[in-house]
């Protein structure tokens, strides 16, 4: 049923746009309009036209960063998409306690990032000798310093990151799964379709939307991943886990270069615009063929 008045809409919705609008649509303004300056947070800005962005192609910091976050999106996409769908796989074929695992399998997403990160740091850390060390001491092995060693960190931090949020993801394919009709489910079981055969066949291709929707969640959220990158390692060793958004706030607000910092921030904007479109555009394929 169509709406009696067309501005009643736009009146329920005004609260959330005004809200959009504020911290997303200025914010990102200002962020455009400080690119074009050289600004260090106090004093007058200078206008410096579009030298930021040509300083862009030649740091190689910036591409060291991005390369990292190349793969801090692959497999923190893969782990995360995998791990949210094993786990409610596992949820809609328990049926005793499986509200005692939903709530063990969330609760890394409710947890501070900064918690989380000490427990891991705990756990991994050399000096003092952490758990994973020390249990590689014991069985005459030598302790790695997983998150100091420039080949291992940004794997760790990957899949620490991904540990945090794959519970969301659970959370999402598992109600997908409880939306599937059970009519569809019983007609499959009585043509003879087994347990994977359902899934393969029947329940996969059935939340295929649901895939696309958590890909775009997952390649946006991980582009801009920040937290446990800096947290952790704070892009060491080196630059071996420095990531496009822990070098932007370093720019922005360690060095005072708010002007650069915004260039960086509009850089992330871009690849992540780059990076969903291209999910997509897959997306858009994929219903073409159907």
């Amino acid at each position: 049923m169509k709406p009696k008045y067309k501005l009643e809409p736009w009146l329920f919705s005004l609260p959330a746009i005004l809200v959009y609008i504020g911290i997303v649509i200025f914010p990102l303004i200002w962020s455009i309009s400080y690119s074009f300056t050289d600004w260090s947070g106090i004093g007058n800005k200078a206008f410096i036209g579009f030298d930021n962005y040509i300083r862009l192609f030649s740091d190689k910091t910036l591409w060291t960063a991005f390369r990292n976050n190349l793969f801090f999106m692959v497999v923190g996409t893969a782990f995360q998409l995998i791990a949210g769908l094993v786990m409610a796989i596992l949820l809609t074929n328990i049926t005793k306690g499986s509200n005692i695992l939903r709530v063990v399998y969330f609760i890394p997403c409710i947890i501070s990032s900064m918690a989380i990160c000490k427990i891991f740091e705990k756990m991994l850390s050399v000096q003092p000798l952490g758990v994973i060390p020390a249990i590689m001491k014991l069985m005459g092995m030598e302790p790695i310093a997983f998150l100091s060693d420039y080949n291992l960190s940004l794997i760790w931090v990957t899949l620490i990151d991904g540990y945090k949020f794959c519970g969301l993801y659970m959370v999402i394919f598992y109600s997908a799964f409880m939306n599937i009709s059970k009519d569809v489910v019983e007609a499959a079981y009585l043509d003879g379709c087994n347990w994977f055969q359902q899934y393969r066949y029947i329940k996969l291709p059935l939340i295929k939307n649901i895939f696309f929707v958590v890909l775009v969640i997952l390649v946006n959220g991980t582009l801009k991943g920040f937290d446990v990158s800096y947290i952790l390692t704070s892009g060491g060793p080196g630059n071996a886990t420095e990531l496009v958004a822990t070098y932007m706030y370093k720019t922005a607000f360690s060095m005072s270069n708010f002007g650069y910092g915004s260039a960086l921030a509009v850089f992330i904007l871009l690849e992540s615009l780059v990076a969903v479109g291209i999910v997509r555009l897959f997306e858009a394929r994929s219903h073409k063929n159907e």
